[in-house]
């Protein structure tokens, strides 16, 4: 079976689409889910020793939601400097989930821009496509 989901941190941090969470449980026993569907009411995969973590971004806001970004980012950080294995996706693992593997890449040190950032993504998951209301949020949280 082809594995739709990348390791954005090898063998620590993954991301990729609803339908990858339970793979990413089952073959990286990531042991921290990020979810970032405001739409979603649970865990695309509930699995007990899984924690779940929703931050509610929708897909298609009309305003920016840098607080939400900064938090779904803050979370997927703190599991990885933990040493939890963490998994992130939204619905399509495109849009929101890109957004948050640029600032997790620049919140980590391994790019310094968004744009370095969002190559190094849509090298790793050729998917990432951001959204302009996505890029603005990250635009006010990281050019500063």
């Amino acid at each position: 079976m082809p594995k739709n989901y990348q390791a954005l941190i090898e063998d620590k941090i993954f991301f990729g689409g609803a339908s990858d969470v339970e793979d990413m449980i089952k073959n990286e026993n990531v042991e921290v889910i990020v979810d970032l569907r405001g739409e979603a009411t649970e865990c695309a995969f509930p699995a007990g020793n899984v924690e779940w973590i929703q931050v509610p971004l929708g897909d298609n806001a009309e305003v920016p939601q840098d607080q939400l970004f900064q938090q779904a980012i803050d979370h997927v950080i703190e599991a990885y400097n933990s040493g939890k294995k963490v998994g992130f996706h939204c619905g399509g693992g495109k849009g929101r989930t890109g957004a948050v593997a640029i600032g997790t890449l620049i919140s980590l040190g391994k790019s310094q821009t968004i744009e370095e950032a969002e190559k190094i993504a849509q090298s790793i998951r050729p998917v990432v496509n951001v959204r302009a209301p996505q890029r603005e949020a990250l635009e006010k949280l990281f050019n500063k």
